[in-house]
């Protein structure tokens, strides 16, 4: 196989040849997207698109190192010389502006890569006719769980491919399929309205194609129907600070919106992991069992192996039991930050600039107490014993398991984070009590120093949308699969 984006190599040698006689460097980014989409509410099917995005973007530097930008749709040997030549003016019309010079892309060596991502069931696999009666069965089936149920389902698939083409030498190629399928519940009965989420999310059509994946995801969707019934009616937590267990979901927010984007280069000014403008590296930020990783994992939906400047994207430890030690740089803001490039730009579009980004964010702990059950089949039962056999219930006071990750909000220059959930539990060790969802808020360090138990292997697939610098990009991550979280008065859960 090729990429479609291994077409342009005349109108790369153009544009670079021309950089070169105008005593510039430039970075040519190409990228070439296809996605398809479907939407179904209540079994019947609102939405069905195909959009196809392709085009380039072009940076330029000047000898001074002042950068130019600038796009098109229109991909050829013509159009790139006038777009060096665009960004090349206004890179020189910006001294007027008293930048800063962006001379890191000086320090980084060439890469020449292809990275294709095969897939068993890509685009071409099953046609946009058939994947509309899978995902409106989907929605079907999920309905006939209760007919106090209202769901629409998303699904889409991307094939996408970049290629990075740099004056130094530097030409990469890459592609970054992806799919995700989402069950958006609500029940409702007397006037009482409770909603819930289920999804799954791979780099192809199996999460709705393949035995296993429709399995998986009807788990999941069942779970999930099941506990907004049971939320119709059900009383609210009273406030204060607990013990919490949060799921995995859960854990990737409070990884990435929490503390990932903290640890990103281009943050160190007003960043709580920086102390004027620098990593606080060797540092300790969490509880000595805790560890913070992000990195491109093969099969994700968020799998990015090369960053969107032609540098190999790292697998970083950004905390190693429970020490800060490496920031998510790009080639921009490292040397500022004053740490190493590990490849995290990305951009959204050829119409974009790259930023430092994550890709799948993960927080694990150290020897996880064993829960040997799929995360489908779990239910806050099993996580009670779990908790009663390793002495982590408490007498007089119960152990709040909070399910589900419904967004939130985080301050990364205090640390103070503000979450929801979609459902919780009180546990204790007579009893178990559903509770209406609450906000789960707090400083973010507080939480992290207050980790004392995982539960269960990692799993990495809670997906969303990253948005930063006026951009989205997929992201992913999660941890163990319940994390314990000790009482802490800086951590508080909302209610009544």
């Amino acid at each position: 196989m090729s990429l479609r984006v291994s077409a342009c190599t005349e109108a790369c040698r153009a544009a670079v040849d021309r950089a070169e006689a105008l005593g510039v460097y430039a970075v040519i980014r190409l990228q070439d997207k296809v996605e398809r989409a479907i939407g179904v509410v209540n079994g019947r099917i609102d939405l069905k698109s195909v959009e196809e995005v392709s085009g380039v973007g072009i940076q330029v530097f000047t000898e001074d190192w002042l950068s130019g930008f600038a796009s098109s749709d229109i991909v050829t040997p013509g159009s790139l010389v006038d777009l060096v030549e665009s960004a090349a003016r206004l890179a020189r019309e910006s001294r007027a502006y008293g930048p800063e010079p962006a001379e890191g892309i000086a320090r980084v060596r060439p890469l020449v890569a292809h990275v294709e991502r095969a897939v068993s069931m890509g685009m071409d696999a099953i046609g946009h006719d058939e994947e509309s009666g899978l995902v409106a069965g989907i929605c079907r089936m999920t309905m006939e769980i209760d007919s106090r149920l209202a769901v629409r389902t998303f699904y889409r698939i991307v094939d996408e491919e970049w290629r990075i083409v740099r004056s130094d030498g530097g030409d990469v190629m890459f592609s970054m399929p992806r799919a995700a399928v989402m069950n958006m519940i609500t029940a409702r009965s007397d006037g009482q309205a409770a909603s819930v989420n289920a999804s799954l999310s791979g780099e192809d059509a199996s999460v709705i194609a393949s035995p296993e994946g429709r399995l998986r995801l009807h788990k999941r969707t069942a779970k999930a129907a099941r506990t907004a019934l049971a939320l119709l009616g059900a009383p609210r937590a009273r406030a204060g600070s607990y013990r919490i267990v949060i799921d995995y979901a859960l854990a990737k927010g409070l990884a990435h919106e929490a503390f990932g984007h903290a640890a990103e280069s281009d943050c160190m000014e007003t960043s709580i992991l920086a102390r004027e403008g620098r990593l606080r590296a060797g540092e300790r930020v969490a509880a000595d069992i805790v560890t913070i990783v992000d990195g491109p994992l093969e099969g994700d939906y968020a799998y990015q192996p090369i960053s969107a400047n032609g540098v190999m994207r790292e697998t970083v430890e950004i905390v190693k039991g429970g020490v800060l030690m490496r920031a998510l740089a790009d080639v921009f803001s490292a040397q500022q930050a004053g740490v190493p490039v590990t490849g995290a730009g990305r951009a959204e579009s050829f119409r974009h600039v790259p930023v430092p980004r994550m890709s799948n964010i993960r927080i694990t702990v150290d020897d996880p107490l064993p829960m040997d059950l799929a995360f489908e089949d779990v239910t806050p039962q099993d996580v009670r014993d779990c908790l009663a056999r390793a002495g982590l219930l408490l007498e007089g006071a119960p152990v709040l398991y909070l399910s589900g990750y419904k967004g939130g909000q985080v301050n990364p220059a205090k640390g103070d984070f503000v979450f929801n959930c979609s459902a919780i539990y009180e546990l204790t060790p007579n009893d178990i009590r559903l509770c209406q969802p609450a906000i789960f808020s707090g400083k973010v360090l507080s939480a992290l120093g207050s980790i004392i138990a995982g539960i269960g292997r990692p799993i990495l697939d809670a997906m969303g949308t990253c948005g930063k610098a006026g951009q989205s990009v997929p992201s992913s991550g999660g941890g163990n699969m319940f994390l314990v979280i000790d009482a802490n008065e800086e951590i508080t859960i909302g209610g009544v």
